[in-house]
């Protein structure tokens, strides 16, 4: 990191998995559940394709889109009763299941959790959410008394050292 303080040890965790989508309740009475989708690949819920949840695979035996969420039906999720059994499961794939993606850019499990430090060295907080607006991200840092929410732009976010969980920010005046 390229920066003149020591932050302290980070409790960042890195994830080993992507969360993908979570299963936000049952759809009719044959096992269906509908799933509300955390990635902008759709193919991750094509048929015959794995997902985990709960330290189990479930494979995926047929899905269509409906009003914005995936209508899946997994092998041995037969009944209503099995499918209610799964509900708020988060579903994930392998870290090696995501692609690469180019310099300077990061998934939102990447960046969640990380330390957030100015640039003077000062303590800002970790990423509890992440906001999407359209033109960039907010990144939501909280600590233990305060708030802040940080724009993920360029002149603002110096440094995202994923290794050691530490984001150093250039805030604009005013913004704390």
């Amino acid at each position: 990191m390229n920066t003149e303080f020591a932050p302290r040890k980070s409790r960042y965790n890195p994830p080993d998995v992507a969360i993908v989508g979570v299963v936000v309740g049952a759809w009719g009475y044959e096992g269906e559940v509908k799933v509300q989708s955390h990635t902008d690949n759709p193919q991750r819920f094509s048929r015959g394709n794995y997902l985990m949840a709960n330290g189990r695979a479930f494979k995926i035996e047929r899905n269509r889109w409906h009003k914005g969420l995936a209508l899946t039906k997994f092998h041995e999720v037969d009944t209503r009763e099995d499918a209610i059994c799964i509900q708020g499961f988060e579903l994930s794939v392998p870290l090696d299941q995501v692609p690469s993606l180019s310099s300077d850019n990061y998934y939102h499990f990447q960046i969640i959790g990380m330390e957030v430090w100015s640039i003077e060295g000062d303590f800002l907080g970790t990423v509890q959410d992440i906001l999407s607006t359209g033109s960039n991200d907010v990144y939501v840092v909280q600590d233990s008394k305060s708030e802040v929410l940080v724009p993920a732009i360029k002149d603002v976010i110096l440094t995202v050292d994923l290794d050691d969980g530490h984001i150093t920010v250039d805030l604009p005046a005013g913004l704390l």
